[in-house]
């Protein structure tokens, strides 16, 4: 298992099934101990995708199932990364879960200019969150957000990164990834 360090003891496989059982039991609550610690990749998706005349546009999504988040203090921990269009036009990029914006750019008139957004959701309750925001862009100051917020993690809710613009891809994404953090 790549990434991981050797269990020990090793498990003896010169036993009978009542012990080797025990070992297999004992082995399988190591390595559960070993997972809990790392960070796994739940989504991950490509563009470019840009948004669509002047409506607010899902540039991406993924659903957070409700198993996803249901440990207080795990969290998701989203990058993204995308450009904008050679124009003057307004643009505005949100990160989006349930009904709730977590983050905003506002509108901005970056022109044919790169981004990245860095966020987290951390779960403090069942229904209360922590979530920080980071989004860069060339030549410009980062805009850096920390909220609370209230989404109900017993239900399915999806996670949206949106584009709004004056023309079609005035603002485009071109990847994002979601780590989970337990």
């Amino acid at each position: 298992m790549s990434g991981f360090r050797a269990l020990s003891p090793n498990i003896n496989v010169n036993t009978e099934s009542g012990q080797l059982r025990t070992e297999l039991q004992n082995t399988f609550a190591r390595l559960d101990g070993e997972l809990q610690l790392a960070p796994y990749r739940v989504a991950v998706g490509t563009g470019p995708v840009g948004n669509v005349t002047t409506s607010e546009t899902d540039l991406v999504t993924y659903t957070v199932t409700y198993d996803v988040l249901s440990k207080t203090n795990s969290s998701l921990l989203i990058f993204a990364s995308g450009k904008t269009a050679a124009n003057a036009n307004n643009k505005t990029l949100k990160l989006v879960l349930g009904s709730t914006t977590l983050f905003t750019s506002g509108a901005l008139a970056s022109n044919n200019i790169d981004w990245t957004l860095q966020a987290e959701i951390l779960r403090v309750g069942a229904a209360s969150q922590i979530v920080w925001a980071q989004f860069l862009r060339n030549g410009s100051s980062p805009i850096v957000t920390t909220t609370t917020t209230a989404v109900d993690m017993s239900v399915n809710n999806t996670l949206k990164l949106t584009g709004t613009g004056t023309a079609s891809s005035d603002i485009s994404y071109y990847s994002w990834k979601i780590l989970l953090l337990t």
